[in-house]
């Protein structure tokens, strides 16, 4: 039959083999992939973080940088020594605050404008000789005086009654304390800053005498009148230089856990320098955080001669939460010539 004589025939299929692997080069394999992540990882995180790091410095750079920028940029702005550093402790001029509770200071009467006052005649433009062109030194001075020129930061007409804080006047400003304040030896403009009606001061009271400035009526000069009063000016300036100032201003540096430096501004001037922010009269002021946190501050001045500037020298640290820090010096030069 036919289908017993096929019966021992092969069928015609094929036998397939099956290839894989084995555990053992599984495992292998697994190791060799690890590794290389791990090489890799290692390439690429390490460029990662220190790109982070040079990102937080130049946070800190900046941030640092901007307050240092705005302090001397005030100092500079300064009326000539009115410069004045003290920490919390009572240590004046040289200054260093680096743990929590202490603070240092700097303090300055800020100028709007400046200019060279007339103390005798001229023919520029029209005649400046008579009299209440001419400004009088330790005497009462109703008329008013020219300045040489005009000022340039300014707009006239100037009223000092309506310019937040009210303007003043300050000639021949020195630092120098008296021992009796109004009508003393002295020279200091913190001193003299409230004194009476009538008193000889090298700074004007608001209160007591307000001033106009306007065009003299030839184009070419300002003169400056006083309304309410009268000016009784202490000393004549060698250079003849008349200053406005409007506020004085402070610049406290609290370090520590949460240290900071903040700008403080339209407060009453005082002859003893503010070093508390919480009471008066910085209290009354307004204020401006400028940098946070700063760890450490260090503050130093020296006042120079008239013909040698002042130097006032800034050291801050500053850190962030990852403890990055970053320590700034900036020292600034200051014309003390009054």
């Amino acid at each position: 039959m036919r289908s017993g004589a096929s019966a021992g025939k092969p069928t015609g299929h094929r036998v397939r083999r099956v290839w894989g692997v084995t555990l053992i080069e599984l495992v292998v394999v697994i190791t060799i992939t690890g590794i290389i992540a791990v090489m890799l990882g290692s390439l690429i995180v390490r460029p990662i973080q220190g790109y982070q790091a040079t990102l937080r410095r130049a946070e800190l750079v900046d941030a640092a940088e901007m307050a240092l920028r705005r302090t001397a940029r005030d100092i500079r702005q300064a009326l000539p020594n009115s410069v004045r550093i003290r920490d919390s402790l009572g240590n004046t001029n040289s200054v260093t605050c680096n743990a929590a509770g202490v603070t240092c200071a700097i303090e300055i009467l800020n100028t709007m404008d400046g200019a060279r006052y007339r103390e005798g005649p001229g023919n520029i433009g029209h005649n400046h000789g008579p009299t209440p062109f001419r400004l009088r030194i330790n005497a009462a001075d109703t008329d008013g005086f020219n300045i040489v020129g005009t000022f340039q930061n300014i707009s006239v007409p100037f009223d000092s009654a309506m310019q937040t804080p009210p303007s003043r006047l300050a000639i021949y400003n020195q630092g120098a304390i008296p021992a009796v304040t109004c009508n003393g030896s002295g020279a200091d403009a913190y001193s003299d800053a409230g004194c009476g009606a009538g008193s000889s001061v090298v700074i004007t009271n608001p209160a007591v005498v307000a001033f106009t400035i306007s065009d003299d009526g030839g184009g070419d000069e300002h003169q400056i009148l006083p309304v309410g009063g009268s000016f009784r000016f202490r000393w004549a300036s060698p250079n003849q230089r008349v200053f406005i100032v409007d506020t004085p201003v402070t610049y406290i540096c609290s370090a520590g856990a949460g240290g900071n430096i903040t700008r403080y501004s339209n407060y009453a001037i005082t002859a003893t320098q503010p070093t508390n922010p919480a009471v008066a009269p910085l209290s009354g002021g307004s204020s401006a955080l400028l940098t946070t946190p700063v760890t450490r501050c260090a503050f130093s001045y020296s006042p120079g001669t008239n013909q040698r500037a002042g130097l006032v020298t800034l050291d801050i640290t500053i850190s962030d939460a990852s403890g990055e820090q970053v320590r700034l010096l900036h020292q600034v030069h200051v014309d003390n010539s009054p």
